[in-house]
């Protein structure tokens, strides 16, 4: 049984690399306006809803920044693009959560790579730990930090001692709230020319939400200075 498992262990990581490969050189999923085209192709589908949701989700779990697809959500869907991109938040992030806890070690080697890419004031490590001290508040904490990407942290949140419930929580939090304010934001930029005034005021409300973060960083007993 042990090695059937370690065999299906195997399999999983090699489909999840030849995805992500075919992901990559196919498709092209870190050019934004190719991503735009891609969500695009279904538009016309009359489960086109549905169609973003699972698509986003999917991009999610490979590391596509989620401001891409917010943007998207905005130019499709309008303010009700928060809900989906919402939902697919939360699904990529149960799936990657559970992938990161199936795959710890594997898992744990990847996000090394990727978080160190640029210089960080804050280890993972300590990360870790803070996680494992402060629990939900903590990860909740991060998940509204716009210095972590957030398909990164999904695998990280799954790595660390967070239980899952906590996890679903804050993500959901964060996500809605932050993405809604996203893209409401992007909704009057694209919109510019009609009503300045609401830019303005969009990206004010923007800016407010990055302060109260910034304050919450300082005033807080978990003194991320990321």
């Amino acid at each position: 049984m042990h090695k059937n498992n370690r065999y299906f262990k195997i399999f999983i990581i090699i489909a999840f690399l030849l995805i992500f490969t075919y992901l990559i050189i196919k498709l092209n999923i870190f050019n934004k306006e190719q991503v735009l085209k891609l969500i695009s192709e279904g538009k016309d589908s009359t489960h086109f809803k549905l169609y973003f949701i699972a698509l986003v989700t999917i991009l999610l779990i490979f590391f596509v920044p989620i401001s891409w697809l917010s943007l998207a959500a905005t130019i499709f869907f309008g303010m009700k693009g928060s809900i989906f991109i919402t939902i697919a938040g939360m699904l990529s992030g149960l799936i990657s959560f559970c992938i990161a806890r199936v795959f710890k070690e594997d898992v744990s080697q990847l996000v090394d790579k990727i978080y160190y890419r640029k210089e960080r004031k804050i280890s993972l490590e300590e990360i870790y730990a803070k996680v494992k001290e402060y629990g939900f508040g903590y990860v909740l904490f991060i998940r509204s930090m716009p210095f972590i990407p957030f398909s990164i942290a999904n695998y990280m949140f799954g790595i660390s001692f967070v239980s899952l419930p906590y996890f679903a929580l804050a993500t959901l939090l964060a996500v809605f709230v932050g993405q809604s304010i996203n893209i409401y934001l992007f909704q009057k930029a694209l919109n510019i020319g009609q009503s300045p005034l609401d830019t303005i005021i969009a990206a004010g409300l923007k800016g407010l939400y990055f302060l109260l973060i910034i304050l919450w960083q300082k005033k807080s007993k978990y003194v991320a200075k990321e």
